[in-house]
């Protein structure tokens, strides 16, 4: 694997309960790092539902494994990549290069209702 395909920029948003100003606990997602990927596109669907057209975007986030990078799960853990936030939807060893691990991951984006009358 050429270092150079790691030629997208995306940050990691990691899940945290902190305490607001008056003491209560309050959740919120948080940048926790940022780190260099290589990023395909896996699928694109869109269905309408009530009368509002849904795109779903799958993308597979090839990145560089690091001490940071390990603790990434599916939980805890959200991309942000171009504006969109992605949920993880998979994490997979790159078994063809160790030292690298995929990310599958999808966001949906609600779009206008139709003008159907």
């Amino acid at each position: 694997m050429e270092i150079g395909k790691l030629n997208h920029r995306i940050t990691i948003l990691q899940h945290r309960t902190v305490n607001d100003e008056i003491g209560n606990h309050i959740t919120k997602w948080e940048e926790t790092f940022s780190l260099w990927a290589s990023v395909t596109t896996k699928s694109v669907t869109e269905t309408t539902d009530a009368g509002v057209t849904k795109e779903v975007q799958k993308l597979e986030f090839l990145i560089r494994q690091s001490p940071a990078s390990i603790n990434i799960n599916s939980t805890a853990f959200r991309i942000l990549f171009r504006g969109n936030i992605y949920d993880i939807t998979g994490i997979t060893p790159f078994y063809a290069h160790n030292s690298y691990m995929k990310i599958e991951g999808e966001t949906r984006k609600a779009g206008n209702f139709d003008d159907i009358n």
